[in-house]
């Protein structure tokens, strides 16, 4: 019997997951071994401090992030959450990067709303983004954790296990006390969720920051959760990025939903000068690693080019990520290298 070609999808992904497990299961493994309350000592408190929700638009509440990467001090509260409010509930787009995370926003909930929270959304599966859903799990186990279908089995697989020690590192042991938690349902592009009439609509265009990226739209208040696939003022790993389809993505949003307030997983909300600087950086990155490969040049002279492109030139003193600078040029150079032949 031949399999639909969502099922193919998912057996590609879980064959990749598997090969990546042995080595989050190696690691795991170690980690169990040492002398894990020594290595985190310095953790004081795990309770994350109390913040208040901004109101953005009618409905939209923006708890915002604390740093722009995840450090002790921060506690991983490096990624924003935000709140939908709707006659029905709460919808929570992504819970942060740990479950002290997720209980201060369930703490900001209460005080600001007093409503339930019915349905959370995780942009995609960087665990900065997800790692707080279990909070929300045992606060309310019957709200549905939506994501797309890849990003499910790959938290459930490998990935989850990966980013929590990730985290742990990362925050010197801040976010000790979390647990995996994947979302529990997969959503497909163009579905509609109506929470007693504010709509909430799912946009998904395949790889551009990670495999796995979906974007929700807020219709009613034409805003759009761009997760990371947009951010104010800085760049991400680019290690998962596909710069044909971050290209195509961006366009896509540019086209179909020019007006609309973007809301990014990292830095604050805007409009049409955010997507322009991430339209001048990946264009430009990408437009120069094809012209690098066509001239033969090698992918240090490749970064000096793009260096000197005056839609790359404007932004590398203004956006943190920059020292990752030949990392993006590297990986669209063997992009464009592909795409040639």
């Amino acid at each position: 019997m031949q399999l639909s070609n969502t099922q193919q999808r998912i057996d590609h992904v879980r064959r990749d997951l598997l090969k990546r497990l042995f080595g989050v299961t190696a690691l795991a493994t170690l980690c169990t071994n040492l002398p894990f309350n020594a290595a985190y000592a310095g953790v004081d408190s795990l309770k994350v401090a109390d913040a208040t929700p901004q109101k953005i638009t009618e409905h939209l509440y923006l708890l915002a992030a604390r740093g722009a990467w995840p450090t002790h001090e921060n506690q991983g509260f490096f990624a924003n959450i935000y709140f939908v409010k709707t006659p029905k509930g709460i919808v929570v787009l992504d819970t942060g990067t740990s479950v002290h995370i997720g209980e201060m926003a369930l703490r900001a909930i209460k005080k600001q709303f007093n409503q339930p929270v019915i349905a959370v959304f995780n942009s995609h599966y960087h665990g900065d983004h997800w790692l707080g859903n279990g909070a929300f799990k045992t606060a309310f186990p019957e709200a549905p954790i939506y994501a797309h279908p890849d990003a499910k089995i790959a938290i459930e697989n490998a990935v989850g296990a990966e980013w929590l020690e990730q985290m742990m590192k990362a925050t010197e042991g801040a976010v000790k006390g979390t647990q995996v938690v994947a979302p529990t349902e997969g959503v497909t592009h163009g579905q509609i969720f109506d929470f007693g009439g504010v709509q909430l609509k799912v946009h998904s265009y395949g790889q551009a920051h990670s495999p796995v990226d979906i974007m929700i739209e807020i219709v009613n208040d034409k805003a759009l959760y761009v997760g990371d696939v947009i951010m104010e003022k800085r760049i991400g790993n680019p290690s998962e990025t596909s710069f044909k389809g971050y290209i195509k993505t961006l366009n896509i949003i540019q086209t179909e939903m020019p007006e609309h307030l973007l809301l990014p997983g990292h830095g604050k909300p805007g409009k049409g000068e955010l997507l322009q600087a991430y339209q001048d950086i990946m264009n430009g990155i990408y437009d120069n690693a094809v012209k690098g490969v066509a001239e033969g040049l090698d992918i240090s002279q490749t970064k000096e080019l793009a260096l000197k492109d005056p839609r790359i030139h404007q932004h590398a003193k203004s956006i943190a990520g920059f020292e990752e600078f030949g990392k993006f040029v590297s990986i669209a150079y063997t992009q464009a290298e592909m795409d040639a032949f």
